[in-house]
């Protein structure tokens, strides 16, 4: 049977997507036996390199077991690893300007994938040279690098991301493009939404915005079903999430980031959206990675 074809897009649609290499490790996992929080994560792949990982994401419960790779997509979703798991691992976003994903619905499932999995030992090999374990920890640590440096690890990484995608596109999937004409209006609001600091969770649209605050509200009913202001904390939560788990600062500096003035209501928020509080989905994220 022919292969199907490759989504095709012109060269100025391409140069919009924006790609962020977040890390790649190899190694065993920080906590075994028990489940994760439901957390975000970015798009990418590991492959089960010892013992066994169960996800939950979509409504479903996923068990990847070793010698198999599994293909993320970048929503939340829990995990569980048996004792002695190790995995090698890749994690990145790649987005449109609306801050919609690349591949958005058809990822979170398993495969072999030998080629990506050759792809990433290499691509492991080229970012972290004669290491032979470097854990999620260590991966996403801060680090200075020259020009020269920064540009050979992009490259390493671009590299990667085509095996990648032809894998993809080997499995049957293929990317989403932008949207079409006709949500223009809907995503130029909600890119310009997304620009906006998390702590604003009441936007007015400034001055010459081509729509007005009642068609936004009707824009994103439609498109959503939900209005601005539901919108906007739905933001505010996944930045929180994100945050808590990812970043350095403190829980009280992420409360006041995201506008609270105390960090007990910040906390009661948080805990009311999530079912836990920070510290707890904080510990529960930093010993979880996948």
């Amino acid at each position: 049977m022919p292969k199907p074809q490759a989504t095709q897009l012109p060269a100025a649609v391409w140069r919009t997507l924006r790609c962020e290499w977040l890390w790649v490790y190899r190694g065993p996992v920080p906590q075994c036996g028990v489940w994760s929080a439901e957390i975000p994560v970015p798009a990418g792949v590991f492959f089960v390199e010892r013992g066994e990982v169960r996800i939950r994401a979509d409504g479903k419960e996923i068990c990847v077991p070793r010698g198999q790779g599994f293909f993320s997509s970048p929503h939340l979703r829990r995990h569980w690893f048996a004792p002695n798991t190790s995995l090698l691992s890749v994690g990145f976003r790649s987005q449109w300007p609306d801050g919609t994903s690349l591949f958005r619905n058809a990822l979170n499932f398993t495969a072999s994938a030998p080629s990506l999995r050759q792809a990433t030992r290499k691509l492991f090999a080229s970012i972290h040279g004669p290491r032979k374990i470097v854990t999620y920890r260590q991966a996403i640590e801060a680090t200075a690098y020259s020009a020269a440096e920064w540009a050979a690890r992009e490259a390493a990484f671009a590299a990667w991301f085509s095996v990648w995608i032809e894998t993809l596109h080997q499995l049957g999937v293929e990317p989403v493009s932008q949207a079409r004409a006709s949500r223009r209006r809907v995503d130029q609001l909600v890119a310009w939404l997304q620009s906006l600091p998390p702590d604003q969770t009441s936007p007015s649209l400034p001055p010459g915005f081509p729509i007005g605050s009642r068609r936004a509200e009707q824009l994103l009913q439609q498109q959503f079903g939900i209005g601005l202001r539901t919108f906007m904390e739905r933001r505010r939560l996944d930045v929180a999430r994100e945050r808590i788990v990812a970043d350095q600062h403190t829980l009280k500096e992420i409360a006041f980031a995201l506008g609270f003035r105390h960090a007990s209501h910040f906390t009661a928020w948080f805990r009311r959206h999530a079912g836990v509080s920070p510290s707890a989905y904080r510990m529960s994220g930093m010993k979880q990675a996948a």
